[in-house]
């Protein structure tokens, strides 16, 4: 298994480029607000050597029997559903912010649905999956999950766009394998992962068999662009700053990916044009991924909660009742979203011939409530931290010799806590926030809208015994026969 040195020099070896800041990097660790995401991914590769979490990341693979990394396995049990929530909030907690160690959510999902394919169609996607899984065990490699389409017009379905491209859709098949065109946006950590797992982000229907495709891709493959998307703050790296930056250590980095005609052989391909199973396997991915936002965002959570009860002591307000009262609801707030996670765990349930996944009902719960929750979290944390948070001046002037002397004196709370101490809170609650490394916009969008969630929520539930029941106890209680 790797060791976060070796995760960045395999990466540092692909020379993966980039488009950024109007301009194109031959190798994207070059830039600083692509390294410093990257750190954050070096750290979790680390993280398995730590003696004291080496029982907790080091798990038997159900597909070699050899040792390899948790962030690498396909979950075999509940009780390994329950451990994926709590390292996810493990590790969000020491980084805070994203691990990047996301892919393993759509193992289970996809191995179900190859194996039905290919008992239902005599197709041999299983054992390419299988083997591609093994793949990325062996050689402890990172895959970014590349699923967000453009989409053009929401309503139009993918056949019938002005642009058909605008859903990744395969343009050639051959002896060889497939090329694929279009494609997909929000692609977090694609800059520095070693494979792209593309999976559809919608059902298609009958006529749209092009655009039913899943596949592995290696990040540096002819034909893939990666264009950097714009974040807040993301000068401020650029800059050389360490204070602005809030978490001085890690980052976030986002990017799209063109795909211009890429080849893909058929030992790489998943599934193609079988769009009847496209509405299960969404929906899948969807229930396995969703219970860890519940360990993600309750990690970050926790941060924050700590970075804002700090500069409450700095304020001299920590025991004051109102700030009491409200890390009381930011720390009820954490919580719930971590439960709403372990509990999708605990009812989790095994598709057959691939692993475990969560509760659907429960786990899309989850989803839906972070993607609400997070907003009472930032503004607590904000009422708390007061004015300071959006006025605050930046570390050029704090050490400018001509003026830190009153930037000491008036930027000061408490009288044992220097200005710069809380200088420093007050942009690391920034960057969680709504900054470099906000919470808010990952709970909102990050692995399905609240919405879709809402949505699958409400479908899920309509098949459960105790909603039937319920029905039938509210028309007893009533006297309705």
């Amino acid at each position: 298994m790797k060791t976060g040195a070796e995760y960045l020099k395999s990466i540092e070896e692909m020379s993966i480029p980039i488009y950024i800041d109007g301009r194109r990097l031959d190798n994207a660790l070059e830039h600083p607000a692509v390294r410093a995401a990257a750190h954050a991914v070096a750290a979790t590769y680390d993280m398995v050597h730590e003696p004291e979490l080496a029982d907790r990341l080091t798990v038997e693979s159900h597909l070699t029997g050899e040792p390899v990394s948790f962030f690498q396995h396909v979950p075999q049990s509940v009780d390994q559903l329950v451990a994926k929530v709590n390292i996810t909030r493990y590790m969000n907690r020491r980084l805070g912010i994203c691990s990047f160690r996301c892919i393993q959510n759509a193992y289970a999902p996809l191995l179900y649905i190859t194996r039905k394919i290919d008992l239902e169609k005599g197709t041999s996607y299983h054992s390419r999956l299988r083997e591609w899984i093994i793949y990325m065990q062996r050689n402890d490699l990172l895959a970014c999950p590349a699923i967000t389409d453009p989409k053009g017009g929401r309503k139009i379905p993918a056949q019938e766009q002005p642009d058909p491209d605008m859903y990744l859709r395969v343009v050639d098949r051959n002896r060889e394998g497939i090329v694929i065109r279009g494609a997909k946006l929000h692609q977090t950590g694609a800059a520095f992962s070693h494979e792209k797992l593309v999976l559809p982000c919608t059902t298609h229907r009958a006529g749209a068999e092009d655009y039913a495709v899943a596949c592995a891709v290696p990040a540096d493959a002819p034909g893939l662009v990666h264009i950097s998307v714009r974040q807040s703050q993301d000068d401020r790296r650029k800059e050389g700053a360490e204070m602005d930056l809030g978490n001085i250590y890690y980052g976030v980095h986002e990017c799209i990916v063109i795909f211009d005609d890429v080849f893909v052989p058929w030992e790489r391909v998943f599934l193609c044009g079988e769009v009847e199973y496209l509405g299960e396997l969404v929906n899948l991915f969807g229930t396995s991924h969703r219970p860890t936002t519940g360990g993600c965002k309750s990690g970050w959570a926790d941060v924050l909660i700590a970075a804002t009860q700090l500069m409450a002591r700095y304020n001299g307000l920590e025991r004051s009742a109102h700030v009491q009262d409200k890390l009381a609801d930011m720390v009820a707030i954490s919580e719930t979203m971590y439960s709403c996670g372990l509990a999708a765990a605990m009812r989790g349930f095994q598709l057959p011939g691939a692993g475990y996944v969560a509760d659907p009902v429960l786990a899309n719960n989850t989803k839906y409530y972070a993607s609400r929750a997070v907003f009472d979290l930032i503004r607590l944390a904000e009422d708390i931290t007061g004015g300071i948070l959006s006025c605050c001046p930046g570390e050029k002037e704090m050490k400018n010799p001509e003026i830190s002397h009153w930037m000491e004196r008036f930027l000061k709370g408490v009288d044992d806590v220097p200005a710069e101490h809380r200088l420093r809170m007050v942009r690391l609650i920034e960057n969680i926030s709504w900054g470099l490394g906000s919470i808010l916009h990952s709970a909102t969008h990050g692995g399905g809208s609240g919405q879709a969630c809402k949505m699958s929520l409400l479908e899920f539930s309509r098949t459960q015994p105790h909603r039937s029941e319920a029905l039938e106890s509210a028309l007893h209680l009533c006297g309705i026969k």
